[in-house]
């Protein structure tokens, strides 16, 4: 799946997926960017693909790639 990082707001990434915007999710901004190997400064408007596994509580997601 490949998601694009829209916005920032204090710790949190806001990323949408490129191919359906109503698919959106949060995560903590400087583990994204450390999942990416970037700068926490280089993160907004990063597309970046991952592996996303379906789990019990939720979507697990990994193998982070920047695109």
């Amino acid at each position: 799946m490949e998601y694009v990082v829209v916005g920032l707001r204090g710790a949190t990434a806001h990323c949408r997926a490129v191919d359906d915007p109503s698919r959106a999710f949060r995560t903590g901004a400087d583990v994204l960017a450390e999942q990416l190997g970037i700068d926490l400064s280089d993160l907004l408007g990063r597309h970046y693909t991952c592996v996303e596994t379906p789990g019990e509580y939720g979507v697990f997601r990994g193998r982070f790639e920047l695109v």
